[in-house]
């Protein structure tokens, strides 16, 4: 057995050479290994800043039907006409503010979708929030009378329903074309409210929710 001493010179660079090869796999290793930690934990990451984003649209989407259904339910069988088969965007209907003496007091409504502020219909991102020509939905109240207030529902809401185009073709199979982000549609006395919202996440990525909900009228006479 020879001693460290005893190697010869050549013998010990062969073994220093071989350690040097060592230390150079072994780091290249190590960066691989870095590396995937790093896009593992970066995959996560935008996974947790999607699926936060997702939540946010989607209980904003539901708060918003919720608000709709609140303000159409008790209305009278105007807001059937205006709501009409093929779907309508922008729907008048009244309801009842008082009643005295068996006379009913209606309140004149509106519920609309309107481009945000700041937004054109030009296929553009003209407010600079990532969206292009969204809407937002504001529910008009005593519409045009001395007392006329409005409340915005939601913003962010889609020009066009999801997976909708505008060609003049029902896209999305549910009976209604190039139907807006928000429409309301009726049958009998149950109107039926469509709403579609986007948003981007922290990562660009854009989220579509679409939610609807059927609305049996309370003073539609039907």
């Amino acid at each position: 057995m020879q001693t460290p001493s005893t190697v010869h010179p050549r013998e010990r660079a062969s073994i220093q050479g071989f350690t040097l090869v060592e230390s150079l796999i072994a780091v290249s290793l190590l960066a691989v290994l870095f590396l995937a930690v790093a896009q593992t934990s970066s995959r996560a990451s935008d996974a947790f800043d999607e699926g936060g984003t997702e939540h946010t649209l989607s209980t904003g989407l539901h708060r918003a039907l919720e608000r709709i259904v609140r303000a159409i339910e008790f209305s009278d069988g105007s807001l059937i006409a205006s709501a009409t088969e093929d779907g309508n965007e922008n729907v008048s209907f009244q309801t009842p503010a008082s009643f005295e003496g068996g006379v009913v007091t209606w309140t004149p409504q509106r519920i609309l979708a309107e481009l945000e502020p700041g937004e054109l219909n030009d296929g553009l991102d003209n407010d600079g929030d990532s969206l292009i020509d969204e809407l937002r939905v504001v529910l008009v109240q005593d519409d045009g009378g001395a007392n006329e207030t409005r409340v915005v529902l939601v913003s962010g809401v889609a020009e066009l329903a999801e997976g909708e185009l505008a060609n003049a073709v029902d896209d999305n199979g549910n009976g209604l074309v190039d139907e807006s982000g928000l429409t309301f549609s009726a049958d009998e006395n149950v109107v039926t409210v469509r709403l579609t919202c986007q948003r981007q996440d922290e990562g660009r990525r854009l989220l579509t929710k679409t939610a609807e909900t059927a609305v049996r009228l309370h003073n539609s006479g039907g």
